[in-house]
């Protein structure tokens, strides 16, 4: 049972330094932090693969790891470019429309013209195109930001009735999608953000009541948690609000 326990403890703190090297372990750290436990060579196998399903990548070197993920962000980058070029080219085969068609499909929606709506739609397309390129692509991708403009277009479209000139729907559809692309920024520095001290105790946590409820054979408390980790019980519920419904315990 004691070598169990820490196993899994090990195991744990795997975990946690791979969450400080964004999710990759090299297999010379992997085997000086089990190097006093008694295993064999398929047994260092098992736990690579058990790594691998929580998305924990095993590698030779730290080099080479750097290595692949440039590789794939070259290839995502290209392919991402490439789509997008893509849609605008698509986009750029639409017919012009200049302002006074403009102000007849706006009317034409208005009067419930379901055709109008669709060629007005088409008509603020490559606009939400341009405006994705004045963010940073490394909080959202051009790509996200338009669907979230074309979310915020199509918002927009739906409610022109309750505006009496066409320089208002204008203004309504273009403060519609640039809010949607503001919101959509928002969230993603938002994230990026996010505290990563925080994380990391709170997938500790969730080891530690993963691997009491194996150990102890029932949905533990935060009392006994709390007895495990020697953490005061209030911050095991503070973090416990955090993580939502990812950690039960017993009541």
């Amino acid at each position: 049972m004691e070598n169990r326990i820490i196993f899994r403890e090990m195991l744990t703190e795997l975990k946690e330094t791979a969450d400080l090297t964004d999710g990759v372990l090299t297999k010379a750290q992997i085997r000086d932090t089990l190097k006093n436990m008694p295993l064999e060579e398929n047994h260092y196998q098992l736990i690579y693969d058990y790594l691998a399903e929580q998305n924990i990548r095993v590698v030779e070197s730290i080099e080479q790891a750097k290595k692949e993920e440039e590789e794939k962000e070259e290839a995502l980058t290209e392919e991402s470019r490439r789509s997008l070029s893509l849609y605008v080219e698509e986009l750029e085969k639409l017919a012009d429309v200049d302002d006074s068609k403009e102000i007849q499909l706006i009317e034409c929606v208005q009067g419930g013209d379901v055709q109008a709506r669709e060629s007005l739609i088409e008509l603020y397309l490559p606009l939400i195109c341009t405006m994705a390129e004045e963010y940073d692509e490394e909080v959202l991708p051009s790509e996200d930001l338009i669907q979230e403009g074309n979310m915020g277009l199509l918002t927009a479209v739906e409610s022109l009735d309750g505006f009496e000139s066409a320089a208002a729907c204008r203004a309504h559809i273009l403060n519609s999608i640039r809010d949607a692309m503001e919101k959509a920024v928002s969230n993603g520095q938002d994230f990026h953000r996010m505290d990563d001290g925080l994380v990391s105790r709170v997938n500790h946590l969730n080891e530690a009541v993963h691997n009491l409820e194996r150990d102890l054979g029932h949905k533990v408390s935060a009392e006994e948690v709390s007895a495990y980790l020697e953490m005061p019980v209030e911050e095991i519920e503070s973090l416990l609000r955090v993580t939502g419904d990812q950690i039960e315990t017993e009541a």
